[in-house]
């Protein structure tokens, strides 16, 4: 049977600062631009999640998507949003939360919770309406 796609998309809220402590100021400024401001500045982040398997003989489908919904919700979007991604999340303590970052940490977190035939094909993040991350795994050519 062959392998299907499914998507499911969803937005957060989340405030962040991108600088390394190890940095001055001005070297933060100068890699980072504003988005170095010492009081941060926050997105409407759109998340999409791409999730791949078999469909079941059985009952038709790869993954039912509320189920999708529900354990994105539960990993990523309670964890993250209307927080402050530098301060508030404890799982991202320590890394820049650049767009590329935040789709390294997501991943292992959705992947260990997806139904055994089901594997995490693609994580999208867009910060605005002209930027957009791709991630498609640590396994990925």
């Amino acid at each position: 049977m062959s392998e299907v796609l499914l998507r499911y998309s969803c937005e957060f809220c989340a405030a962040y600062r991108l600088a390394r402590p190890d940095w001055s100021e001005a070297r933060n400024r100068e890699v980072y631009g504003v988005c170095a401001s010492p009081h941060g500045h926050g997105h409407n982040y759109q998340l999409e999640v791409h999730v791949a398997g078999k469909v079941d003989g059985e009952t038709g489908m790869v993954m039912d998507y509320m189920a999708l919904e529900a354990l994105v919700q539960k990993h990523i979007v309670a964890e993250v949003d209307h927080l402050h991604l530098n301060l508030d999340v404890p799982w991202l303590q320590g890394m820049v939360p650049t767009s590329e970052n935040l789709l390294l940490a997501f991943w292992p977190r959705l992947q260990a919770a997806l139904p055994d035939g089901v594997r995490l094909h693609c994580l999208s993040l867009q910060e605005s309406r002209n930027h957009t991350a791709l991630y498609y795994g640590p396994n990925h050519d």
